[in-house]
This record gives C-alpha cells, structure tokens and sequence, in this order.
C-alpha cells in the first residue's frame, strides 16, 4: 500500500482571538500548497482515502490536495488524527476503510514526524515541513520499522532518498 503523510500547509499565527482548531492557511499557504499538489500529481499519487484532521488548516489543506489530485470520493474528517495521531490510530483508520491501495492523512507535527519515523524505522523523529508530503510503501498491516520511504516533496523540492534528507 502506498501511504502519503500531508503535513497541513502554512496557517495563521497563534493569536488570543483565533482558537487553535480555527486557524485557517494564509494566501501564502494555499498557493504553495496548491504548488506541492501539483507535483505529488506528476508523481503519480491517486490515493482511494484523503483522511483530514478536524481542525480547519487541515481540512482545507486536504481539501486542496483533493482538487489537484482530481480525486472523486470525500474528504474524511476524522477526530483520530487530531494532535495525538499515532501509529495505532492510523492502523485503525486504514482497517476501518478497508485497507486501501493508496491513502493520504493530512495532520500535524509533531506527530506525523514522530509516525514517519516509527514506520520506516529510524530512531529519531522526522518532522515534516509544512505543506511536506511524504510518500511511503507499506504493507497493509502497517508494521513498525518496516516502511519503505518513496519520496518527499514540500515548498524546497523534492527528493528520492532518504540519505539526501537534512533533518535539522
């Protein structure tokens, strides 16, 4: 199974008035990310399951990566990937759609780093850009370490191999 971890694309600052779960993506946000879109398309990337946070910057980051990805199903909004996605919950999504060939999880750092770094086996974290999408092969149980790492793309480029990766 292919898998894509979508960090959600740049989104306004921490504000007193703006909740945390309404912070929406800055103009910035939405045309960088429609940019990154369009090269995961050119990649090839034509997941059957957008899964999106609940909170606003994300689902309107899945909503832009389904758009450019002409993908015709729903967007779902899922509580689990939330802050606090993990490994478990991913496991759990994926049984629940039925072990698609090709999914994509929209959510937040740093949990989708931590996630990354659990499934392809790597002790430290692997935090991902905003707006990144990391693309992996996995098999449909979802083992930990057992992940092969495809590419990752975001608002610097894109690269193949996981050696060429600065984690800093």
């Amino acid at each position: 199974m292919r898998l894509y971890l979508v960090r959600h694309a740049e989104a306004i600052e921490r504000t007193g008035t703006t909740p945390d779960a309404s912070r929406h993506l800055t103009s910035r946000g939405r045309l960088a990310f429609r940019k990154i879109a369009r090269r995961i398309r050119k990649a090839g990337a034509a997941p059957d399951l957008i899964v999106s946070s609940p909170l606003v910057r994300s689902v309107q980051t899945a909503e832009i990566l389904a758009e450019r990805l002409k993908y015709d199903g729903t967007v779902v909004v899922a509580k689990e990937i939330s802050p606090g996605f993990d490994h478990r919950a991913l496991r759990s999504l994926l049984a629940k759609a039925g072990n698609p060939a090709e999914a994509a999880f929209v959510g937040h750092e740093p949990d989708l780093g931590a996630l990354a770094a659990t499934l392809l086996g790597i002790p430290e974290g692997f935090p991902l850009r905003k707006g990144a999408v990391l693309a992996m092969e996995v098999e449909k149980s979802v083992p930990k370490g057992a992940a092969k790492f495809l590419w990752l793309t975001d608002g610097k480029g894109t690269t193949s191999r996981l050696a060429d990766i600065s984690r800093t």
